[in-house]
C-alpha cells in the first residue's frame, strides 16, 4: 500500500513539473482548462484541474471493507429495531431542510434599464427553481460601487457569481479574491477581461449577427448584380464602444461578409473608416455617434447629401442618424433616404422600421440569454456538464472562455409584427403613425370682396343745369349817328 502511494504522489508530482514547464502556450492551456475541467462542475480535483481517481483496492482491502459493511449493517439493523420500539415524535425537520436553498447566488448587474429587469427576473427565477437563492445588485452605471458590491457577496461566500460588468477591465484584482475562495464567476453580456478568475461567458452571439446584418444588405441592394454591372453605392459604419468585446465581434461579422464588395469596389466608404477602431464609439454615445455622421455628410457627402447604405450597431445610432437626416430637409419617403440599419429592437426603432424609416434592427431574446446565463452557473455547483456552445474566439487577454451563445432575428417592415405575437411590444406601442392624407392643406381662400352694401341711397348727384347758351348775337346794327 505504501508503495503504490508513494507511486501514485510521485506521478502527480512529475506531471506537475511538466505542466509548469509547457507555458509557451498560454491561450491553448487555458483553452484546455476551460473545456476539459470547468464543464464537468465542482469536484474532487488535483491543482492542475484532474479529477483525483482513487487507487484500485487490493483483494484483502476488499474483504476488509465487506466486513466492516457487515458490521455497519448489523449496527444499523440493531439501532433501526431499538428505535422502531420507542415513541416516534413529529418531525418535520427534513421537510424544512428540503426547503432551504443549497446556497446563494449574486448577480451584479451595471444599470437599471429594461435589460435589467429582464435580466433580474428570468435570473432569480431559474435559480430558485434550482433550489438556490439569488440575491441582485445593480452598480448604476458606478464601476467602484460594482467593485464593493463583488466584495460583499465573497466576503459572504456566496456559491458563485453572475457579473455583468460596469467596466470589464477594472475587475481582475477583485476576482483575484474570489477565486481564492473558490467561488465560480460567470461573465455575462460583456466578457470580463484580463483574468483567469472567469470560468464562463453568457453573451450574444454577435459576430454571426453581424453576418446577417450583411447578408441581408447584400440581398436588400441586389449587390451581386451590382458587381457584375460594375455599378457601386456608398456606404458607412457606426459601430459600438471600442471597449466591449461583443461590439467587435458585430463589427467583424459586417465586415467580413461585405469585404469582397469593399476590395472591389461595388460599395465605397468614402470616410474611409472600415475599422473598428474607426468606426467604434466610446460607451456606445448616442450624440457621440450622432456627431460622427454629421461630420462624415459635411466633409464626404457634400453633393450627395447622404451615402446609400448606413450600418449602426444601436438602434441609437440609427434613430440619431434620422433625425440628423430630417433635420437637413431629406424625406424617408425620397430617393435620397439610405439604408438604415439598427440593432436590439428598442420601441421607438421597431415604429420607424414600420414607418419605413430604419430599414431592419435585430431581435434578440434577452429572456433566452438570462436564462443561459443562470443555467451555467447552476450546472457548475451541480457538476454537470455546461452548455458551451463556443470554446474557441472568446479570449479575455488571459484565457478563451468557454462560453454560451445566443443568435437573433432580424425584424423589418414585414414581420415586425413579430414582436406583437411574442409578447415584445402592444400593437398601439409600434404601429405606424397614420400617413396623412395627399389632399393638401386647403390655402386659406381668400374671402371673396364683398360689394359694398348700398347705404341708403344716396342722393343724387344733381346733374347741374346746362347754362344757357347765350344766343350768338348777330352783327351789331350800325348806329345811324347824325353828324
Amino acid at each position: 500500500m505504501k508503495k503504490r502511494a508513494v507511486g501514485i504522489l510521485v506521478g502527480v508530482m512529475v506531471s506537475s513539473m511538466l505542466l509548469s514547464a509547457c507555458g509557451s502556450n498560454e491561450a491553448k492551456e487555458a483553452a484546455s482548462e476551460s473545456a476539459q475541467v470547468e464543464e464537468e462542475g465542482t469536484g474532487a480535483r488535483t491543482e492542475e484541474g484532474e479529477k483525483v481517481e482513487t487507487a484500485e483496492p487490493t483483494e484483502a482491502e476488499q474483504k476488509d471493507t465487506a466486513k466492516n459493511s457487515d458490521e455497519k449493517d448489523s449496527d444499523s439493523k440493531d439501532s433501526t429495531e431499538d428505535q422502531s420500539e420507542a415513541p416516534q415524535a413529529e418531525d418535520n425537520s427534513e421537510d424544512a431542510q428540503a426547503a432551504a436553498p443549497a446556497g446563494e447566488i449574486g448577480i451584479l448587474l451595471p444599470e437599471k434599464n429594461d435589460n435589467a429587469a429582464v435580466d433580474e427576473t428570468e435570473m432569480s427565477k431559474v435559480i430558485a427553481e434550482g433550489g438556490y437563492e439569488a440575491e441582485v445588485k445593480n452598480a448604476e452605471g458606478d464601476s467602484t460601487q460594482q467593485i464593493s458590491q463583488i466584495q460583499e457577496f465573497i466576503d459572504k461566500e456566496v456559491s458563485a457569481l453572475i457579473i455583468d460588468p460596469v467596466d470589464p477591465y477594472a475587475l481582475t484584482d477583485i476576482l483575484e479574491t474570489a477565486k481564492e475562495k473558490s467561488i465560480p464567476v460567470i461573465s455575462y453580456d460583456t466578457l470580463i477581461r484580463n483574468t483567469a478568475a472567469v470560468n464562463y461567458y453568457a453573451c450574444d452571439d454577435t459576430r454571426a449577427i453581424g453576418n446577417q446584418v450583411a447578408g441581408q444588405i447584400i440581398k436588400n441592394m441586389d449587390l451581386d448584380k451590382a458587381q457584375e454591372e460594375k455599378q457601386s453605392y456608398t456606404i458607412e459604419f457606426l459601430m459600438g464602444s471600442t471597449d466591449d468585446n461583443g461590439a467587435l465581434f458585430f463589427c467583424n461579422g459586417v465586415l467580413e461578409k461585405l469585404q469582397e464588395y469593399l476590395d472591389d469596389g461595388t460599395l465605397v466608404c468614402k470616410s474611409g473608416n472600415m475599422t473598428f477602431d474607426s468606426t467604434g464609439i466610446l460607451r456606445w454615445d448616442q450624440d457621440a455617434a450622432q456627431a460622427k455622421m454629421k461630420s462624415i455628410l459635411d466633409e464626404f457627402y457634400q453633393e450627395e447629401k447622404t451615402p446609400n447604405i448606413i450600418i449602426t450597431a444601436s438602434d441609437e445610432f440609427a434613430i440619431g442618424v434620422q433625425e440628423l437626416l430630417e433635420e437637413r430637409g431629406i424625406l424617408s419617403d425620397s430617393e435620397e433616404w439610405p439604408v438604415i440599419t439598427g440593432y436590439g429592437s428598442e420601441m421607438q426603432a421597431v415604429k420607424d422600421v414600420a414607418e419605413g424609416k430604419i430599414t431592419l434592427t435585430t431581435y434578440l431574446d434577452r429572456k433566452e440569454l438570462a436564462q443561459g446565463g443562470a443555467k451555467m452557473a447552476l450546472d457548475y455547483l451541480a457538476g454537470e456538464k455546461v452548455d458551451v456552445k463556443d470554446y474557441s474566439q472568446y479570449d479575455n487577454g488571459t484565457k478563451i472562455v468557454g462560453t454560451f451563445t445566443c443568435g437573433a432575428q432580424l425584424i423589418d417592415k414585414d414581420n415586425y409584427q413579430i414582436l406583437v405575437d411574442n409578447g415584445t411590444y402592444d400593437e398601439e406601442e409600434i404601429k405606424p403613425d397614420p400617413t396623412p392624407t395627399a389632399t393638401p392643406e386647403p390655402t386659406a381662400t381668400p374671402e371673396p370682396t364683398l360689394t359694398p352694401e348700398v347705404t341708403s341711397d344716396p342722393e343724387a348727384t344733381i346733374t347741374p343745369k346746362a347754362t344757357v347758351t347765350p344766343t350768338a348775337s348777330g352783327t351789331p346794327a350800325a348806329t345811324d349817328k347824325t353828324i
